[in-house]
Order: structure tokens, then C-alpha cells, then sequence
């Protein structure tokens, strides 16, 4: 009994060294899961009594390639070196192969032979694990030791349809690339669980020397369609790759022509995309191509104007002219889609043509006219302009029987009341223009209907926002009031100057008071504007003044933004590097928040469902009305910028007092 025990603690102690020993270790054995993921009590059994020493010495050997150290581990028991794993279920022999040690890949393949088969947790064999590396030495190697010839381990796939060639495109490695094509040309057009070839992943990780070098090596992998049936030319006008475009053009031109499962050719993404030397390199290869509709019988020019691509509206007219008139499965003419999108540019451009006489009022398949389907979208600009013009039918009704004034006063702000207000008055200001009452516009009495569908907090978000833009305004003034009266140097103490600034003689100390009191004076404006409009309980007097405020409100951060810019400058101007470090700093904000502004209306604003998702971008910024506030900062950053870089060209000059 007594001996029993003592057993028992003897094995309570090893089972704890054991642990202890396994934990310190950076690599332990780890039993292989069986078809149905279980673990047999052989493999147990096998795990728990393998020397965790040696397991050590043999991922160390491995990594480092010390031949000398691994030699004796094999001979003495090569079933051991073929049961390590890691816990990621790596062999040595992926060790070997990852770091490139070829001496010793070909010792363990001779030795134990079944390691070149033996994958890991995620399927990737050595061969995979040095193709990623870009080990090209070692992949010769293990192609050319392979039994059966070198075919069928290069075939081998992960767990997501991944042959070592798509490891290695991926990384970049063209001479591992250029390894698997000699030994293998036929691993150049396999496809993973994705769809995608090797040639397709070069082309979307835009290596273009690479993507070159496997169209070389076989011309065939230009006949594979990857995701959505695109061909490899369809993949390289989306990555906008001019050099693949053109090299895949000169060897099948064929492919110019074809379309995908949405139904568009290269042309179609080339427009969208607005890359104008593509189009005219596909258009002059195959012309008609311009007359393709996709599924939706939307042609190139259609997905040009829902981008607002106006300059390449321009180059797909001059040698296609005919494919203004085209439209699209809903009847929608380019007019339509323009100005449902917000594009005022290409609308505008669009007006100037002699054909927008049979497109200003063509009614789409609901009956909608350019002008409902901007009206519809709060799309005040466009509205304007399209309102303004005298071909332009204002009082044009749809299949609901309804004008583009009804339209607006009849819908749901959505929280855009803003929008919606400047939309509203962009089409009373064209009634009156043209001598109409709007009230007359149409027969329906819409009256009882606006009554029931007006929300009951007329206002709530531009009252929220005019609440945001007082406290704003009301510390900018705070603090530009303030610095009046610590300026930078301060003020002179004796003298006939006494009470008077030390630096006002310095040309920078005199744009640092200019940009204060701009910044003062538009603070102020802001708050007294909010403050009026808010007092009158008229919402359309409110909503005609909130735009200035917001306007008010942006001139006088970036004012004071420049103003602390300039008044480091002026008091670090003797350490130059700092003092222009500093207004980099200063300045960055407001041209970060200008240069990236169409980004952060996109976060910010909700995306209408009916915008396609393709080149997005300019149909958001067009879609806000707050982009002529955006317009303002621009002037007014540009103009303020280019008046402190003129003081900072003087300083650096010596010529600053």
C-alpha cells in the first residue's frame, strides 16, 4: 500500500515537471486529429510520453539549420522527427523550408520522405510554407524530389483552394513563380475556392512586372475567368493598371469586347472608374463596344454620368454622339441619371448640348422627368440649375400625377430638413421666375395630405445643429477675445510707445492679428445669426440663414487655426525648423478636413440604397448641400494660405523684421 502511494506521488510529480517543462518550451507535441477531429488514445498516449527536450532541439535545429545538431536526431529516431508538431501542427521539414536552410530540407526528405506530404492546421504543406517565403531554391528542391515527377505536390491545395503558386503570387516572388512555370506549367491555371488564378491575384495586388512575367510564361492564362466571370483585362481596367491593360489588349483583343455576369465590358469600369486614357484605348480598339448595355442596359456613358465623370462624358460623345439618346432598363436617359445622382456638372454640360432638347423632359418609366428625380433626392443644386432653364417643363407631371414641387412638399425630410428646404427654394424661385404660382402647378390638393405627413418637430435636427454651431461660435469668439490681450511679445512698458505692441513691426505678428480678427468678427456674426433666426418661429427664415452661420462657422476655426499658427511663428521664428514644424501642424487640420471631406460626408451622412457602389464618391458629395460650405473653406483656406506661405518664404528669406 504504502509502495503504491509513493508510486502515485512519483507520478504526481513527473506529470508536473512535465507540465512545467511543456510550458516553457516554445514548441511541443501536439497529437494529429483524425478524420472526425478526435484524438485516438494511441496519439495521446504517443504525445504525452515524446521527450519535450529533443521535440526543442529539433524546431531550433530546424530554424537555425544546424545540420550538425539535426543529423543525430534523425538517425537516432527518425518516427520522432516525423511526429513533431507544433502547435500550429508545422513539421520540422516547414521549419526548414520557411527559413530557407536547403542543406538541410534535403537531409530530412531523404530521411523521412513522408514530411514532403504532411500539411498543417491550415493545409499548407512545406511547399506552400516556402513558396510564401520566397524561397526558390527550396522549392526546386522539393519539386524535383518529389516521387511522382513534381505534378502532384504542386497541385496540393490548402483549406482555401490555395496552391503553392497562389502563396507565392500573393508575396510577390517571381522567381519562385518562374520555378513552378518551368517545372509546372500547368499550375499557372488553377483556380482557388475564390475563383482566383495566379494571373488575377498579380493583377489585384498591382504587381505589374509579375503579371507580366506569368502572361509570358503562358499566354493560356488569359482565357480564365475569375469572380462574377471577369476576365484578367476586366481585373486590370478595376485596378486601374494601364501597362497590364495594354499588354493584355496587344495579345487577345478579343477581350475588349467581352462582358461579365453583370453584363459590362472593360469599357463599362473604365468609365466609371473616369480613367479617360483607358477609354480611349478601348474605344479605339473596338468602337462599338460604347453601345454595350450590361444587364440593366445601362452603356458606358450612363455609369460615366452616375460618377460624374463630365470630361469623360466628353471623350465617350465625340466619337459615339448617338449614345446620349440610349437609356436604360427604367427608361432613364443620362439627363435622368445625372441629376438623380447629384452630378451638377455633368447635367450642366449636358444642357449646353444640342440634344438636351429630347432629353430635359423625356419622361422615364414612372413618368419622372430629370427635374422629379433630383427634386425627389434633395438635390438643390441640380434642381436649380435644371429649374433655370427655359427648356426645362417645371409643371411636368409623373404617373402619380405629381409635380416636382408636390414631389418635395409631400415627402419626408428623412432628418434632411435642409436639403429639403433649399430644394423647396430652388423651385419657388423658378415659379416666380417664370411668373407661376406654385399653388397652381398641378390639381391635386396636396394640402389635407402635407397636414398628415409634416412631422410634428418641424426643424429638429437644423435646431440641434443651430444649438451645436452657438456654443461653437460663442468659444471661438471667447478665445480670440482673449488673445487681444496676450499677444505674443506682449506690449512695450516706457517709452512714447508705451501700451503698444512689441512685435508690430513683424509681418508675422500682423497676419497672426488679421487672422484673429477675422476669426472674432465671423464667431460673432455666427452666434448673433443663429441667435436672430432662432428668435423668429419661422422655420423658413431659419433654414434661409443656417447655411451662412455653418459658412461663419468654418471660416472662423480655420481663422483661428492660422491665427495660433502665426503667433508661434512669430515668437519661434529664430529656430526655423520649429517654428515651421509648428505651422505644418497647425495648418494640417483644415486641409486634412478639405482634401478628405467627400470621405467624411460618406461616414457621416446616410447612403441612398438606389447609389451603385461602384465609384461612389462623387455622388455623395454632390448628394450634400453642404458641399458649398465645403466650397467656401476652400477659398477662403487656399486664399489664407497662400498669405501665410508668403510671410514663411520672407522669413526664410531674412526678410521678416
Amino acid at each position: 500500500m504504502a509502495a503504491t502511494k509513493a508510486l502515485m506521488g512519483c507520478t504526481g510529480v513527473w506529470k508536473m515537471m512535465m507540465e512545467k517543462t511543456m510550458t516553457d518550451i516554445s514548441f511541443m507535441v501536439l497529437p494529429v486529429l483524425n478524420v472526425k477531429g478526435e484524438i485516438s488514445p494511441r496519439d495521446i498516449k504517443k504525445s504525452l510520453t515524446m521527450d519535450a527536450h529533443v521535440n526543442l532541439k529539433l524546431f531550433s535545429a530546424a530554424r537555425s539549420g544546424n545540420l550538425q545538431v539535426l543529423r543525430p536526431l534523425i538517425e537516432d529516431d527518425e518516427a520522432k522527427v516525423e511526429d513533431a508538431k507544433t502547435p500550429e501542427g508545422n513539421t520540422v521539414l516547414h521549419f526548414a523550408a520557411r527559413f530557407g536552410h536547403t542543406s538541410l530540407v534535403n537531409k530530412l526528405i531523404e530521411r523521412c520522405p513522408s514530411l514532403v506530404h504532411q500539411s498543417n492546421f491550415k493545409g499548407e504543406t512545406p511547399l506552400h510554407v516556402a513558396a510564401k517565403a520566397g524561397r526558390d531554391d527550396v522549392v526546386e528542391l522539393l519539386i524535383d524530389k518529389t516521387d511522382t515527377s513534381g505534378l502532384c505536390i504542386s497541385w496540393i491545395r490548402d483549406n482555401s483552394g490555395n496552391t503553392p503558386l497562389h502563396g507565392a503570387v500573393r508575396n510577390g516572388h517571381s522567381k519562385v513563380v518562374k520555378a513552378f512555370a518551368k517545372r509546372d506549367p500547368l499550375s499557372l491555371r488553377w483556380l482557388n475556392d475564390a475563383g482566383e488564378s495566379p494571373l488575377s491575384i498579380a493583377i489585384d495586388m498591382r504587381f505589374t512586372k509579375l503579371a507580366e512575367a506569368i502572361i509570358d510564361l503562358n499566354k493560356s492564362t488569359l482565357d480564365y475567368r475569375g469572380n462574377d466571370d471577369q476576365t484578367p483585362l476586366h481585373r486590370a481596367v478595376l485596378r486601374q493598371d494601364f501597362d497590364i491593360m495594354t499588354k493584355i489588349i496587344t495579345l487577345k483583343e478579343d477581350l475588349v469586347g467581352e462582358q461579365d455576369g453583370r453584363g459590362r465590358t472593360p469599357l463599362h469600369y473604365a468609365a466609371a472608374l473616369g480613367h479617360q486614357k483607358m477609354v480611349e484605348v478601348l474605344i479605339d480598339k473596338k468602337p462599338l463596344i460604347a453601345y454595350k448595355g450590361d444587364k440593366k442596359r445601362q452603356i458606358p456613358l450612363h455609369l460615366a454620368a452616375v460618377n460624374g465623370q463630365t470630361r469623360l462624358i466628353e471623350a465617350l460623345l465625340e466619337p459615339c454622339p448617338e449614345t446620349i439618346e440610349s437609356v436604360d432598363m427604367m427608361q432613364q436617359n443620362i439627363l435622368h441619371i445625372a441629376a438623380k445622382n447629384g452630378n451638377v456638372g455633368v447635367v450642366s454640360y449636358i444642357l449646353k448640348l444640342p440634344e438636351m432638347e429630347d432629353l430635359v423632359n423625356s419622361p422615364d418609366k414612372d413618368g419622372n422627368t430629370p427635374l422629379h428625380l433630383a427634386a425627389r433626392n434633395y438635390h438643390s443644386d441640380v434642381v436649380s440649375v435644371l429649374s433655370k432653364n427655359s427648356k426645362v417643363e417645371i409643371r411636368a407631371i409623373n404617373r402619380s400625377k405629381r409635380t416636382a414641387i408636390v414631389i418635395v412638399k409631400l415627402a419626408d425630410d428623412r432628418g434632411m430638413e435642409l436639403q429639403k428646404h433649399l430644394t423647396l427654394k430652388a423651385l419657388k424661385s423658378a415659379y416666380k421666375q417664370k411668373a407661376i404660382h406654385f399653388e397652381d402647378a398641378t390639381e391635386l390638393d396636396y394640402g389635407e395630405v402635407e397636414k398628415d405627413e409634416k412631422p410634428k418637430e418641424d426643424g429638429k435636427k437644423s435646431r440641434e445643429m443651430a444649438q451645436i454651431i452657438s456654443v461653437m461660435s460663442t468659444l471661438i469668439a471667447t478665445f480670440t477675445f482673449s488673445a487681444v490681450f496676450t499677444i505674443p511679445g506682449g506690449f512695450e512698458n516706457d517709452g512714447p510707445d508705451k501700451g503698444l505692441a512689441m512685435l508690430i513691426s513683424k509681418s508675422t505678428f500682423r497676419a497672426f492679428v488679421i487672422s484673429d480678427a477675422v476669426a472674432m468678427t465671423s464667431s460673432i456674426t455666427a452666434a448673433v445669426i443663429v441667435f436672430w433666426s432662432s428668435s423668429r418661429r419661422d422655420t423658413e427664415s431659419f433654414l434661409d440663414t443656417l447655411p451662412f452661420a455653418i459658412a461663419l462657422t468654418w471660416i472662423s476655426l480655420i481663422a483661428m487655426a492660422l491665427a495660433f499658427v502665426t503667433g508661434l511663428f512669430v515668437v519661434l521664428q529664430r529656430t526655423l525648423w520649429l517654428a515651421i514644424l509648428v505651422c505644418v501642424i497647425g495648418c494640417a487640420p483644415p486641409f486634412i478636413l478639405y482634401i478628405f471631406s467627400p470621405i467624411f460626408l460618406i461616414v457621416f451622412e446616410r447612403v441612398s440604397k438606389s447609389q451603385t457602389s461602384l465609384g461612389n464618391r462623387q455622388n455623395i458629395v454632390e448628394d450634400n448641400p453642404f458641399l458649398f460650405i465645403f466650397r467656401l473653406m476652400k477659398i477662403f483656406v487656399e486664399r489664407q494660405s497662400y498669405f501665410l506661405l508668403a510671410y514663411l518664404r520672407r522669413g526664410v528669406r531674412g526678410e521678416v523684421n
